[in-house]
């Protein structure tokens, strides 16, 4: 076999060849791990946003959309009030009557919530980290994504400023956390404060955590019977967001194709760097071939340089990627951060390494069928 430092001369010998093979792998790398980001970034936002005590109910006409969802809000409470088998702690039972509202600024739209104390019983993901609850008129906690959700700046919704929204100033006083959840696109006041902003009488929700989810079915069987009086539904937050994540499915899918197509044009265009630079080598070829070095040595050496191409330009690839940090980017559920995960980077660390060995096999064997008089020859 031919030695690794030939494999590793070459690269440097034929800089031009190698640098534009390199960056071309270097792309491929970057883009199937930010597609890759995006797809499992969108698909967790879905399925990790639901918990398996919850029950939400609804307006009966819904179909369990939280901003189109009307309950008149003497029926929301009630239920809330009469709804069996809920958590209680500290003697208070977590439940919460909500409403959710698409609100404006200027042309950008971000999600509101109002709510009351029980929500942050029912809500456990969310944290506030910075500052504190809503507890004085028109206070507001904004969540890590509210700002991107509506592409403003961070710094529109840090804690102490006064935003108008709903024809109303504001003040921030918290910032909270729910990692993984569309919930951390949402900008959360009172129920009231939101009510008397919007001027609406009615809710969206009543949001419920169970003492145990085996008591999922139950419940379910008290809102039937009691779902015509208080013109409710009721559905698990599962299976509420597993109508969201079948939405998403699609997007995601096509962003999972899309990083496809990025790696097999990757692997044609590594193909031809190669095979152009086979073809101004076949006297070496011939040469090595001619001295002793069997076809099978030389066509092992061409892949190690293939694969030396994947590996590098990979690498490259994995380190500009994490260079993006957490990318928060919008949809119109919410928001959510790239997955920048290190399996994601490995996957696209992966494919580079595949397109350095799938673009290297063809030339190399091109180079080992060709017969010793045509190589040295020159012949391509």
């Amino acid at each position: 076999m031919l030695p690794f430092s030939y494999a590793l001369r070459n690269l440097w010998r034929l800089r031009s060849r190698a640098a534009i093979t390199l960056g071309g792998v270097t792309v491929i790398t970057t883009l199937v791990v930010l597609m890759g980001g995006f797809a499992s970034g969108l698909s967790a936002t879905a399925r990790d946003s639901a918990a398996r005590d919850v029950m939400v109910l609804t307006g009966n006409a819904s179909e369990h959309d939280m901003v189109r969802s009307v309950i008149t809000r003497g029926n929301a409470e009630a239920a809330a009030a009469g709804l069996p088998h809920v958590a209680e702690i500290a003697g208070q039972r977590a439940v919460s009557v909500e409403l959710h509202i698409a609100t404006r600024r200027d042309d950008r739209v971000g999600l509101m919530r109002g709510v009351t104390d029980g929500a942050w019983l029912v809500h456990r993901r969310v944290t506030v980290v910075e500052g504190r609850e809503p507890r004085e008129p028109f206070e507001l906690v904004a969540g890590r994504l509210a700002a991107a959700r509506m592409g403003l700046p961070q710094s529109d919704f840090a804690v102490g400023r006064v935003v108008e929204l709903e024809g109303i100033p504001w003040t921030v006083v918290g910032r909270f956390a729910a990692p993984g959840t569309v919930l951390e696109a949402e900008l959360w006041g009172r129920l009231d404060d939101v009510s008397l902003a919007t001027k609406r009488m009615d809710v969206s929700c009543v949001a419920a955590r169970l003492a145990d989810p085996a008591d999922m079915g139950k419940v379910g069987l008290w809102v039937n019977r009691n779902g015509v009086q208080y013109e409710i539904a009721g559905v698990p937050e599962t299976t509420m967001f597993e109508t969201l994540q079948r939405a998403l499915d699609p997007i995601a899918g096509l962003a999972w194709v899309m990083a496809l197509l990025v790696l097999v044009g990757g692997i044609f265009a590594c193909a031809n760097t190669m095979f152009a630079a086979v073809l101004a080598r076949t006297r070496e070829m011939g040469a090595l071939r001619a001295i002793g070095y069997g076809p099978l040595a030389v066509g092992v050496s061409l892949m190690t340089e293939a694969l030396l191409l994947g590996a590098i330009g990979g690498l490259l690839g994995f380190w500009i990627a994490g260079l993006f940090g957490e990318i928060p980017l919008k949809f119109p559920m919410g928001a959510f951060y790239l997955d920048l995960s290190p399996t994601i980077r490995l996957a696209g660390l992966g494919s580079a390494v595949l397109a350095g060995l799938l673009g290297g096999l063809i030339p190399a064997w091109r180079a080992v069928r060709m017969p010793l008089p045509d190589a040295l020859g020159g012949k391509s």
